[in-house]
């Protein structure tokens, strides 16, 4: 979910919970259709709305016959996400769901708004950390791994503050993508 203020113009769709976002060009039913091919979802900060969205990407990765890769950016408001009901949601399909890291409440920072700076209200500080999950099926994670064999360490380039679980991916790969690469090593030596 996104405003027409924060929405990242490179992309050509976004979804808002306000239906007066409409004159900005949003979709206002992110769940009317599935989540497919490769896409970003940090929905708002509404537990009901991200576990929606949760297992609407989970929903989404199972049933589909395309490549699918949702990549979820979920506020962790307890240290390890224990409590959470999307984390627990995650847990119960850990062929689906993997942890790929976390960027710590020191290193969340507001993007530079030039319209706001307003010394009167400022922009509260964070007291939670942020989840990046990915929910995808076997056909999104091989071709992700197929396309870019180092896509993980691209990313954590990208998003250097986060902390990383590299090792995390490898085990979530089918067997059969783990022996080719195992096998492709092998020829190289």
């Amino acid at each position: 979910m996104a405003s027409p203020l924060d929405h990242d113009p490179k992309f050509p769709h976004y979804w808002s919970e306000h239906p007066r976002d409409k004159v900005f060009g949003a979709n206002t039913s992110a769940f009317s259709s599935r989540f497919s091919e490769f896409s970003i979802c940090h929905p708002i900060y509404h537990e009901s709305t991200m576990l929606l969205a949760t297992r609407h990407a989970i929903y989404s990765a199972a049933v589909s016959t395309e490549e699918t890769a949702t990549f979820m950016l979920l506020p962790s408001w307890h240290k390890y996400m224990t409590t959470n009901p999307n984390a627990s949601l995650c847990r119960k399909y850990p062929h689906i769901c993997k942890f790929l890291g976390t960027i710590p409440l020191n290193q969340l920072q507001y993007a530079n708004v030039p319209f706001w700076n307003n010394i009167q209200i400022p922009l509260s500080k964070h007291s939670w950390e942020l989840q990046i999950i990915a929910i995808w099926n076997t056909k999104g994670r091989v071709c992700l791994n197929a396309h870019t064999k180092d896509w993980l360490k691209e990313l954590a380039k990208e998003i250097p503050e986060a902390k990383w679980e590299m090792q995390n991916i490898q085990s979530s790969l089918p067997n059969s993508f783990r022996f080719r690469t195992a096998l492709r090593t092998q020829q190289s030596k």
